[in-house]
């Protein structure tokens, strides 16, 4: 066989090869960054950057979506509703969606109700913010999670928090008349 020929043959054999491998996947997730704020991180997986408190002290992220983040202490903050965040929060972080959420919790007339997952319309930048307390969805404007909320002062909370939902009930009562 010529030299040119083989040239040839060895070429469209090595091309052929090459465009048998599959592409590389595209990582399902963005890959977490050292010395990064978790209101940096967030965002890079198409959540707002606000959906925990400024007390965040520290956080974990692993492979797998599994996070930890850890507040200085527990933490009521006012979101559309009176939220709670104990010291520390896990959950599943997905690109949309913070899933298998524990330690958040909000509360509805005078009721506590745990949330369970966290998503968002998706693409980015979301509009609303969807809670998911057990079969429950509410739905809130993103803006109210554009930056971390500073935590309150928790007796402020509980009696401001009351004293809304008793103005409301006497509102409601008396619009019947």
């Amino acid at each position: 066989m010529p030299p040119p020929l083989l040239l040839l043959l060895l070429l469209l054999l090595g091309g052929a090869a090459a465009a048998e491998e599959p592409p590389a996947a595209p990582s399902s997730s963005p890959p977490p960054h050292k010395n990064a704020t978790l209101s940096e991180i967030l965002p890079r997986y198409g959540l707002p950057p606000g959906l925990f408190p400024a007390s965040v002290t520290a956080f974990s992220l692993a492979a797998n979506g599994s996070l930890a983040v850890d507040l200085g202490g527990p933490c009521y903050a006012h979101y559309e509703y009176l939220t709670y965040f104990e010291p520390r929060v896990t959950g599943v972080l997905r690109y949309g969606s913070l899933t298998g959420l524990s330690g958040v919790k909000v509360r509805r007339f005078l009721v506590w109700f745990d949330v369970v997952r966290v998503k968002v319309d998706l693409p980015p930048p979301p509009r609303y913010v969807y809670l998911d307390i057990g079969w429950i969805t509410r739905k809130l404007p993103a803006d109210e999670f554009e930056s971390p909320h500073e935590c309150e002062d928790s007796k402020k909370c509980r009696l401001s928090s009351a004293l809304a939902t008793v103005a409301a009930w006497f509102q409601n009562f008396f619009a019947q008349f």
